[in-house]
């Protein structure tokens, strides 16, 4: 009978051996970080410096009277911040601390306007300032956020030009309370350009005011007598202005301003006074390069006072925004003006062209 061929099978090692073998690597190992741990403090031991020498380093060291006076000014400087933040946190806590942005002093005369208009001016801008100020929360006097949302706040105004500073003025009084002052730019206007339905009062920066005024001789002789200086009128200026408090981006207007800071500047007005420019020929915007292309013949039509100077016109030419070579420069410009009027025994229907260099 033939055998049966048995197959050989490894042998598995028993539980006991693989239990036996973990704890030995477990040794292992713990061995190994108590090895690494005792190293490192050995070597911390070698390096630090014993009890005893650390008592002589500080002993030698208290003597000396440098760093005693170190050490007291290190320590003087402690307590007093400890102080200055206890006091600082008792005054944010006090009542007469405590700042109402309502009851905020504001200081808006307008310093170009006289009379009734400047009376009307400064109390609707206050006004207006108040509203937006009425629903900002209470606060401390020492609050920096605080002072920096009023001016945020502010500069809203489109009669605003800039918030100079915010003074804090606080109680002198048990029964008073802390107060703040901003003292304000308010926006000046440079110019009224005339448009289809009124005046539109623009300041220096190209800032369309929020005052109108109607297209009547009367009114705008009556605002202009309430003016520290008269404002001269623009015509010619295309397009629709935008919402108060924006600028007016427009080549004309710029055109415009550029005359009035020439005009300013060599106070024109004392010898020639100007009531109103004519623009003609000029873009509204320039082209995709920037240019700014001009009509033949295109420029800045300056106009007198015509109860005084009937008829007469400056044809100016480019204004110093767009300024060119083929003209003269604005000083001379104004040099050429002054000697033609001297020469003239009348200046009534005349016509002053400042545009060619010959």
């Amino acid at each position: 009978m033939a055998r049966r061929k048995t197959r050989k099978v490894a042998s598995q090692p028993r539980k006991g051996t693989r239990l036996r073998a973990r704890s030995t690597a477990s040794r292992a190992i713990k061995a190994g970080l108590a090895a690494v741990i005792a190293g490192v403090a050995g070597l911390l031991r070698a390096v630090m410096p014993s009890g005893e020498t650390l008592r002589t380093f500080m002993a030698g060291a208290w003597r000396s009277r440098g760093l005693r006076r170190c050490a007291g000014l290190a320590g003087a400087a402690v307590v007093t911040a400890l102080l200055s933040w206890a006091m600082l946190h008792s005054l944010r806590t006090s009542e007469q601390y405590r700042l109402d942005p309502g009851r905020i002093e504001l200081a808006a005369a307008p310093a170009w306007a006289k009379g009734s208009l400047a009376a009307r001016l400064k109390a609707d801008i206050e006004d207006d300032l108040r509203a937006d100020l009425s629903d900002l929360p209470e606060g401390s006097a020492f609050d920096g956020q605080l002072m920096q949302d009023i001016t945020e706040r502010i500069s809203r105004s489109p009669w605003i030009r800039r918030v100079v500073r915010i003074e804090r003025r606080f109680p002198t009084r048990p029964d008073d309370y802390s107060r703040l002052l901003p003292v304000l730019e308010v926006r000046t206007p440079a110019v009224a350009v005339e448009t289809p339905d009124c005046y539109v009062l623009v300041d220096g920066d190209s800032v369309v005011l929020p005052l109108t005024l109607k297209r009547d001789a009367a009114e705008l002789a009556l605002f202009s007598s309430q003016l520290t200086r008269p404002i001269r009128t623009v015509r010619g200026v295309a397009g629709s202005a935008p919402a108060a408090g924006q600028s007016w981006n427009n080549e004309q207007v710029a055109a415009a301003l550029s005359m009035e800071r020439v005009i300013r500047q060599a106070e024109l007005d004392r010898s020639l006074p100007i009531e109103a420019m004519e623009l003609i020929g000029i873009p509204q915007q320039p082209d995709a390069r920037g240019r700014v292309h001009y009509q033949v013949g295109g420029g800045v039509v300056l106009i007198p006072d015509q109860t005084r100077l009937p008829g007469l016109r400056v044809m100016w030419g480019r204004p110093p925004v767009h300024a060119s070579t083929l003209e003269l420069s604005p000083n001379d410009k104004l040099e050429v003006l002054k000697n033609r009027l001297r020469g003239l025994d009348s200046v009534a229907d005349t016509r002053i062209d400042l545009r060619d260099r010959g």
